[in-house]
Formats: structure tokens, C-alpha cells, sequence
């Protein structure tokens, strides 16, 4: 069986811009949301104004895009009619009744602590306007990859120091 090779620079031009290419990950993921690739500047100040975030990093763990991607996940499962009280603090109140695959199809801004204002910047930014959107949109999945990319690098560092 022959071995696969990862391309990094090619892996690299599809999560960030030219200028962080060469960057460690543990640098891009303190890098603003503009640093990754195919997102305009004005859309990253869209995206870190609408979700509060500063970073690549902030963009990966925003509590909103954490919560969008349960409840998008768990709303595949979803075995009944029933609402789940179990989410009842991460949504406003008028949707805690509601069932997972309702939830899927609503405006971000349902989710507890986020308004109509903030959803609607986002969805000019990214064109999310559904909780599903904002649990799999592109730009929020790469902030991920380098969020995860940049933890493992820095264990790596530490296992190897030691």
C-alpha cells in the first residue's frame, strides 16, 4: 500500500490568504476571521462584529456556531415530536418548545443572546440565515480546521520538548 502525501502548501491556499501561507497555525488562528481564504475584509468585520469574535480561533469556539452545530447535528437524530427542554438556555424563549428540525430551519438570531441584528449582518456576510447555514457554512468550518490544526501543533511542541 503506498503512503499518501498531504500537500501542505496546497492544503494551506485553501484555508488562509497568501500572506499567512507560511504562517504556524498557532499564528493564524490568532489572526483575524480576514485571514482566511475567499473572505473579503469587509466580510470578516461583518462576521466579527455580528458573533463578537477577534480571531480565527474566537470565529472556531463562538458558543452561537458551537450550538448551531448541535443542534444541526442532534436535529439528524431526532427520533420525536417531542421538544427538547434540554436546550432551553441557548434559545430564546418563544422557540424552547420547539422541535430540533424547526429549530434547523430558523434564524440564527433564536439562539439566546444574538439578535435580529446581528443574525442579519451575518447572513449579508456569509448568506447564513438558518441555524443549519451557520453550523456549516465554509468560512466558520475553516476557522475550525486551523483551530484544531493550531491545538495540535502546540501538543505536538509539548511532546516533543518533553
Amino acid at each position: 500500500m503506498q503512503a499518501t502525501t498531504i500537500n501542505v502548501t496546497t492544503m494551506m491556499k485553501t484555508l488562509v490568504d497568501d500572506a499567512q501561507a507560511n504562517a504556524a497555525f498557532a499564528d493564524i488562528a490568532r489572526a483575524s476571521p480576514g485571514a482566511i481564504a475567499g473572505l473579503s475584509h469587509s466580510q470578516a468585520k461583518q462576521v466579527m462584529d455580528a458573533l463578537d469574535v477577534k480571531s480565527i480561533a474566537d470565529l472556531a469556539t463562538c458558543r452561537h456556531v458551537l450550538w448551531a452545530q448541535a443542534i444541526t447535528t442532534l436535529a439528524k437524530q431526532e427520533r420525536t415530536d417531542l421538544p427538547n427542554p434540554g436546550l432551553a438556555d441557548i434559545l430564546d424563549p418563544s422557540w424552547q418548545k420547539k422541535r430540533l428540525r424547526d429549530l434547523v430551519k430558523a434564524s440564527p438570531s433564536v439562539l439566546a443572546g444574538w439578535s435580529e441584528k446581528e443574525a442579519k449582518l451575518l447572513g449579508e456576510a456569509l448568506n447564513v440565515r438558518t441555524i443549519a447555514d451557520l453550523a456549516t457554512n465554509t468560512f466558520i468550518l475553516k476557522a475550525q480546521v486551523i483551530a484544531h490544526l493550531a491545538t495540535f501543533a502546540k501538543i505536538e511542541s509539548l511532546r516533543a520538548a518533553a
